[in-house]
């Protein structure tokens, strides 16, 4: 799969979706366990990475569902890096009138 965003109705509704939960989860954890919030994204990824596991161990067997995704954990795990990646860092500014002065030269 491309490293682009798919952008069509049922892709966006999803990503929405997903998002909103855990959203709402991230939020809930770092209010009731008071840890910090890099904690909580490093167990926000350590689930990603275990519903990964769970659902391509369920996917290794020819006949285990009729979706035909077979996985290949090397490259998965490599788009799931680069997604992680391509959304976290900050966007680029493409209008230097909105960049924010640092000091004076």
């Amino acid at each position: 799969m491309p490293l682009e965003l798919i952008h069509d109705e049922n892709t966006d509704a999803a990503r929405a979706a997903l998002r909103q939960v855990v959203m709402t989860a991230f939020c809930n954890a770092l209010h009731d366990s008071q840890l910090a919030p890099m904690t909580v994204m490093r167990l926000a990824a350590e689930a990603i990475g275990s519903i990964y596991r769970e659902v391509s161990d369920a996917h290794r067997h020819e006949d285990a569902c009729p979706c035909g995704w077979r996985p290949s954990p090397e490259q998965d795990i490599d788009a799931l890096q680069a997604a992680l990646a391509r959304l976290a860092r900050p966007a680029p500014i493409a209008d230097l009138r909105l960049v924010e002065v640092a000091g004076r030269a």
